[in-house]
């Protein structure tokens, strides 16, 4: 396999320039994971899974993935399949001092000549990447001006006003994209410098100015929310969405929501949904790498034509938004716990491929869920015993952001987020 180990580094390579993914070193991000997995998606209408893609980024390949795996990754390329995307490649070349089936054990070297030749192509190509040449004809002749500005300071809906300049970029088609989403793409007109766009989910948005399905530049927008924003999704992919009454979720030192409350929202109770209660905000003196949470959550059961009903798989989740990225930890039902993950930054555990049991409970009691994060050393606890412990490595600055998110209808009591030294720096008791 080792040639088709070449195309598949090759296949990386032009991924991460197009779309702009990546530290430059070949590590991609949870965020750039989960954008590639949508766009993959999109494209090929294959759902390929975030452990798939880690793996092949990682060379944890044992061997070359299936052909409609592998057709479906290079669709974000404009490629019809893996073979095309082989034919219109030059195969590349076979690393230094990599074995070939030679006898008597000999190992083939570039002569000299030829390694200086190979380091001269690879220069000439990096300068004509920087000057702004990619394979689907984007030329870059001078800075792309981008710049976002919302019209109210907090809430949702909310306009945002996008300024930009592409007179010295050349492609076919032009977009502003709101979020990771690529459903939120939407065409502009080059020679104009003015678009505004609706958010109407809050959270800490990367917008996006594409030329082709290359990404030009990044403008992070930070959605604020007055309090808890309670939000029911059929599909957290999908735009629409159901607004539900703030103050209605706030009673008896909880924030919950009833059926009443759902009817009122025009909620389909026959269908699953997502409920999500949002508090997007500027956590002052809290980073993400140094702090102590506590919260005290649980699923609620509904009513619907005369009887009581719950998702097969009832779960929730807590996630925190952070500058750079998001970290989430979901609960579950026992017999559920392979359908959940957890997420810090860049470390990523699936319960498809990790043991997860632990966050397996009966989520219909109250559950207390507590995370301390010392120095990116994190432990992860479930009324009161420890449960999960992991490490990871980047910084990735303030948190900006927590949303619970409930498979069905869901409760919290209390949120309580302290500094290592046990002082408080955010709670919320919802009396």
């Amino acid at each position: 396999m080792s040639v088709e180990s070449d195309y598949i580094v090759l296949y990386r390579s032009q991924v991460e320039s197009k779309f702009m993914l990546g530290d430059g070193k070949g590590k991609l991000k949870q965020r750039d994971l989960d954008y590639l997995a949508s766009l993959i998606e999109e494209k090929s209408r294959v759902k390929l899974s975030i452990s798939t893609l880690k793996r092949l980024w990682r060379n944890e390949i044992q061997q070359l993935p299936h052909p409609t795996t592998l057709d479906a990754l290079v669709s974000v390329l404009d490629y019809k399949d893996w073979q095309e995307f082989k034919k219109q490649n030059t195969p590349p070349l076979t690393q230094v001092n990599n074995e070939v089936n030679e006898p008597k054990g000999r190992k083939l070297r570039l002569p000299v000549p030829v390694v200086f030749g190979v380091l001269l192509f690879i220069s000439v190509a990096a300068f004509f990447i920087i000057q702004g040449f990619d394979k689907k004809g984007v030329v870059i002749r001078k800075e792309v001006v981008f710049t976002a500005d919302k019209t109210v300071s907090s809430g949702v809906p909310n306009t945002v006003k996008f300024n930009y300049d592409l007179s010295g970029v050349d492609a076919d088609s032009f977009f502003i994209q709101q979020s990771w989403n690529p459903r939120d793409k939407t065409p502009i007109d080059p020679k104009k410098n003015y678009y505004s766009l609706i958010y109407y989910t809050p959270g800490f948005h990367f917008a996006r100015i594409m030329a082709n399905d290359s990404i030009l530049k990044f403008e992070k927008i930070h959605i604020k929310t007055d309090g808890w924003l309670p939000i029911v999704k059929y599909d957290l992919r999908e735009k629409k969405q159901m607004y539900l009454d703030a103050k209605a979720i706030n009673g008896e030192g909880i924030i919950h929501t009833t059926n009443d409350i759902l009817y009122k929202a025009n909620v389909d109770l026959s269908k699953d949904f997502l409920l999500r209660y949002y508090n997007i905000r500027d956590f002052d003196g809290v980073t993400s790498n140094d702090f102590d949470l506590e919260t005290r959550i649980k699923c609620d059961k509904l009513t619907f034509d005369g009887r009581t009903s719950s998702p097969q798989c009832p779960g929730a989740e807590l996630m925190l938004i952070t500058e750079q990225n998001v970290f989430y930890i979901q609960i579950t039902s026992k017999g559920c716990v392979s359908e959940i993950d957890l997420l810090f930054g860049n470390i990523h555990r699936d319960g498809k491929e990790y043991d997860l049991s632990a966050f397996g409970t009966d989520v219909f009691e109250w559950q207390t869920l507590g995370i301390r994060n010392e120095n990116k050393n994190v432990t992860i606890s479930l009324n009161g015993s420890p449960i999960h412990q992991l490490q990871y490595k980047e910084d990735f600055g303030e948190i900006k952001g927590l949303i619970y998110t409930f498979h069905g209808a869901g409760s919290v009591d209390y949120l309580r987020v302290k500094n290592l030294q046990g002082q408080l720096s955010y709670s919320d008791e919802f009396n």
